[in-house]
């Protein structure tokens, strides 16, 4: 089981396979590692405050941690692991398996280490090896308290440096001086005093026969310790220095090694620790035979981790090291004989010069690093007694199962290794940009090479701002064009080496626009039956030319896909192009036409086009699934609406997708989508299609409040539909125009719009329904309360007729506000609870915000505090990141609530970003929110005014906007 969370260092959760660390605010991170610490226990609130809030507690204490909580438990929500966080009598409790804390795994290790520490010295050092892997710089670094500082203490000097000496000990006995000394380098320095420590580096020293530097290092700690402890412990240094001195002095000389030949490390090699790690646990002090084979893609740094490794642990190999690269066996095996002396011409047959080697090593203990060689099976009998590395292009499943090779794949490098080396390569420039670093960083993809290449043509270039460097570095073309970059001529030998198959499917996955596929569409691409196209899109993966993600999917590096698309057009025949094309664009649009019928199956659907041959699209069993698929996809269909050359699909795939995006709050893409969707229907020349999309596209601007935009399009939509429209599309015109009139002076109009909208929609349910939505709210806001409840009931039963339970949950909420307008808040509450799991069955989040926001100002103005907070608290996290103006309204309530309760710094918090989300959209309330701010950071305090987060409804159907 993966560790999901961290605390040896700052506290960081696991969140889609990475670790975060700024997933939340300071002191939600130091609850969260207070709970951790002391998980399956209650810990009072008034515990947390001594770790959290030394100095100066909160006003509101209660209140604070809440939202500490409300924020930790999204975060636990968001990595995918059972946890229960309980509320008990003013302490909480976290429930969560401890093999998921690096500080339980950390003890695990150490203890199972020293369990078998008496009989597997290689054993337990590689267990204590991994148990510090786990240790940050500080642990605990997010919690800045007397409390924890102890425990700081007590976890460096009972665990950390417990199972160093452990390690050290059993190193010793190995005799592996090479990692003692390791080791030791990475103990941090204000630990150097440590007697045991420094008897450590001793050993290590005259282990590998360094004499003179161990003299110096025990002289540098004798002066520290008589001047900075005086505690007489340099006397037992000098002793063990004098029997190590002893006994190096008697000992036999050192054979004289054989030949050595290896390329030049890098200066500074970056990452791979863990895998570095695992090759070193491979190869003990005393080396035994071993075939070890690294694959990955092309560019992935290989040869580089190879050769670094075999620096690092060369002085394990006194018979020597030896590095062929880009050579067949025979080649291999001539280069080495010639380096022990031994002629060639005599020996002229294949079979005769393997055996001659085989005989020179029979008694040698060597480091053969084989990087891209032909042949390699032949030569391995010459090679048996030695540590063979192999390094391929692609896995290498041969030598697994018939030889016994222990096989790593070479990932790509994290986004901030990557940055951290540009930074440090790029010195000032850098440090000054750090924005476009990490760019610059991502664009990499994770690839070395290509990492090495931005690094060099920025440094060649000092006199040109990184900004100026930014778009050709990003550009995948511009980087594959440049000359002598060696990413080119890396894919080439690759995709060169494919049968026609293989290689026919590599192109046409440079077809795709996103750089991830699913195997559905891989098998519409080709054309295939599923289990056929993953069984060719599988010996990709062993090519290392894609990766296998989350199971069903395919991951091709950008740089890559790049290159695949250059291929398609240059290497595949038009005609098989366009029919790929064409699958691909089916398989999209029969799937989102299968998604749109499982969630709006009530309404009328998009008109689609015959499904290609060879296309089996996928099926929903639900609106989970769909949910699920769109928050997957979203990207991708936005990509390939963007880059189809067939205006007929982009049109419709984007109405069939548009109402989905929207549904589970991915409005920007909803946007571009249909922008690009309008374009399309204009240039396929039919009138309808492009009026209805652009009505479409006019009702999700005011979705986003951008009425400006929303009009314009409209306005071009009546004119293309004239007096001969479709009904129904008239009808929902008017509706769209409706909701661009905003405030109660456009009352009359707005409901006017809407009746002729109503009396165009008879026969359709879903339209109607909306319409008598809107116009209950416009009668709300108009003061006619009475037809407001009727057009509000209507549009509810409605809805609840045709199924649409996200619809009938609007219905109750505006319900709600009119009953509280009425002073019937019990039936507000009772309306807005209906409302909430409706709104969760239908995934869309703003709704759930927008309902909490109405039971957070009724529990407010009846004197509940407490429940106040932890619906606003629950309306921000359920707002974010999909609705500015409902972000702006749970950010204003809970600013207030905050005052309220004494807690004048959050409450200013919360209220500046209500501020800047009011300004975003251009709402007036920014000025409000803006006066208010400046007397309270004035510390005036006066009570704040509740208008401007009591519900003051317009009739944009979203869940309610004020």
């Amino acid at each position: 089981m993966e560790i999901a969370f961290r605390i040896l260092g700052r506290t960081r959760v696991r969140v889609d396979g990475e670790f975060v660390a700024d997933w939340g605010k300071p002191k939600a991170r130091a609850v969260l590692a207070v709970l951790l610490l002391n998980v399956g226990k209650a810990i009072s609130v008034n515990y947390i405050a001594d770790w959290v809030w030394p100095e100066r507690r909160p006003a509101n204490l209660r209140a604070t941690v809440h939202t500490a909580i409300t924020s930790i438990r999204t975060a636990l929500q968001r990595s995918g692991v059972r946890f229960t966080l309980r509320n008990e009598e003013r302490s909480y409790r976290l429930d969560v398996d401890p093999s998921l804390i690096d500080l339980h795994v950390f003890r695990k290790l150490v203890g199972r280490a020293r369990a078998i520490g008496g009989t597997d010295h290689e054993a337990a050092c590689a267990l204590v090896e991994e148990a510090l892997a786990l240790w940050g710089d500080e642990p605990l670094a997010d919690l800045d308290s007397e409390p924890a500082a102890r425990r700081r203490d007590h976890l460096v000097r009972g665990y950390y440096l417990s199972a160093s000496h452990a390690l050290l000990y059993g190193l010793s006995k190995l005799g592996d001086y090479a990692r003692m000394l390791d080791h030791l380098d990475e103990i941090p320095p204000e630990l150097d005093l440590e007697i045991l420590l420094a008897k450590h580096r001793l050993t290590a020293l005259y282990g590998l026969g360094r004499a003179h530097e161990a003299l110096s290092c025990l002289v540098r700690i004798r002066r520290r310790i008589v001047n900075e402890i005086g505690d007489g412990s340099e006397a037992d240094l000098n002793a063990l220095h004098e029997r190590l001195r002893v006994r190096h002095e008697q000992s036999p000389p050192v054979r004289t090694p054989g030949p050595r030949y290896l390329p030049h490390d890098v200066d500074e090699f970056v990452g791979r620790e863990g895998l570095l790690s695992d090759l070193d646990a491979l190869v003990p002090p005393r080396p035994v035979p071993r075939l070890i084979c690294v694959d990955g893609q092309p560019g992935m740094g290989k040869t580089t981790l190879a050769v670094h490794w075999a620096h690092r642990v060369h002085q394990r190999f006194p018979d020597g090291c030896w590095f062929a690269s880009h050579a067949d066996g025979a080649e291999v095996v001539a280069g080495l004989l010639v380096a022990f002396g031994v002629p060639i011409e005599p020996i002229p047959s294949s079979s005769a010069r393997i055996a001659r080697l085989r005989e020179l090593l029979a008694t040698r203990r060597m480091l053969v690093v084989l990087d891209d060689v032909d042949g390699v099976e032949p030569v391995l009998p010459a090679l048996s007694t030695s540590v063979v590395l192999v390094v391929s292009r692609a896995r290498m499943s041969s030598l697994v199962l018939q030889h016994n090779a222990r096989a790593f794949t070479v990932r790509p490098l994290a986004a901030d290794e990557i940055a951290a080396w540009l930074t440090r390569r790029l010195g000032d420039r850098a440090v000054a940009a750090p924005d476009v670093i990490g760019r610059l960083a991502e664009r990499t993809g994770g690839m070395p090479l290509v990492m090495q290449l931005i690094g060099e043509q920025v440094a060649a270039q000092p006199d040109r701002s990184l900004t100026d460097l930014l778009d050709p570095l990003t550009d995948g073309r511009t980087l594959l064009s440049l000359q002598d970059n060696g990413i080119r001529a890396q894919f080439e030998r690759s995709y060169r080496a494919l049968p026609a198959e293989q290689a026919h499917l590599f192109r046409l996955f440079g077809l795709h626009p996103s750089h991830e596929i699913p195997l559905p569409v891989v098998a519409a691409l080709a054309g295939l039956p599923v289990e056929e196209a993953r069984v060719l899109a599988d010996s990709l993966v062993w090519k290392r030319l894609v990766d296998t993600v989350d199971g069903d999917r395919y991951r091709m590096h950008d740089l890559l896909r790049e290159y695949a698309a250059d291929r398609v057009a240059h290497d595949e025949p038009r005609a098989e192009r366009d029919a790929a094309m064409t699958r691909l664009l089916g398989w999209f649009l029969h799937t989102i036409n299968n998604a749109d019928r499982m969630v709006y199956g009530y309404r009328y659907a998009v008109p689609m086009l015959p499904l290609p041959g060879g296309v089996r699209p996928s099926e929903f069993a639900d609106e989970d699934e769909v949910a699920r698929w769109i928050a997957r996809e979203k990207a991708s269909i936005v990509g390939v609406l963007r880059a189809s050359p067939q205006p007929g699909y982009v049109w419709r795939i984007a109405n069939g997708a548009g109402e989905l995006f929207s549904r589970y709050g991915h409005y920007d893409e909803v946007v571009a989508m249909m922008t690009a969707a309008a374009e399309a229907a204009r240039s396929d020349g039919d009138v309808l299609p492009e009026a209805d999309t652009l009505s479409n596209l006019g009702h999700f601007h005011i979705k986003l409040h951008d009425y400006a935009a929303a009009e314009r399009v409209l306005d071009q939509a009546q004119r293309l539909l004239g007096a001969q429209a479709d009904p129904e599309a008239l009808a929902v015109l008017l509706r769209n125009k409706a909701d661009c009139l905003r405030g109660a002076h456009n009352v009359p109009r707005a409901l006017q719009l809407l009746q002729e909208a109503l009396d165009l929609a008879e026969g359709f349910d879903d339209t109607r329904s909306g319409i008598l939505f809107r116009m209950g709210v416009a009668c709300h806001q108009g003061g006619r309360l009475a037809d407001a409840a009727v057009h509000l009931v209507q549009a509810r039963l409605l809805r609840q007729s045709i199924g649409d339970y996200k619809g009938e949950a609007d219905a109750l909420v505006a319900l709600a506000l009119l009953a509280r307008e009425n002073g019937d808040d019990f039936s507000a509450r009772t309306n807005c609870h209906e409302a909430i799991p409706r709104y969760v069955q239908a995934h869309f989040q703003p709704g759930q915000a927008d309902a909490r926001l109405v039971l957070a100002v009724i529990a407010r103005d009846h004197a509940d505090p407490d429940r106040a907070l932890i619906y606003a608290t629950e309306a921000v996290e359920l707002s974010k990141g999909h609705d500015r103006e409902l972000e702006a309204r749970s950010h204003d309530l809970l600013g207030q609530l905050m005052w309220k309760a004494g807690e004048h710094d959050i409450a200013i918090e919360h209220l500046e970003d209500a501020y800047r989300a009011y300004r975003d959209i251009g709402d007036e309330r920014a000025h409000s929110v803006a006066a208010q701010l400046d007397e309270l950071v004035a510390l005036s305090g006066p009570s704040l005014p509740s208008s401007r987060v009591e519900h003051t409804t317009t009739w944009c159907e979203r869940g309610l906007v004020e």
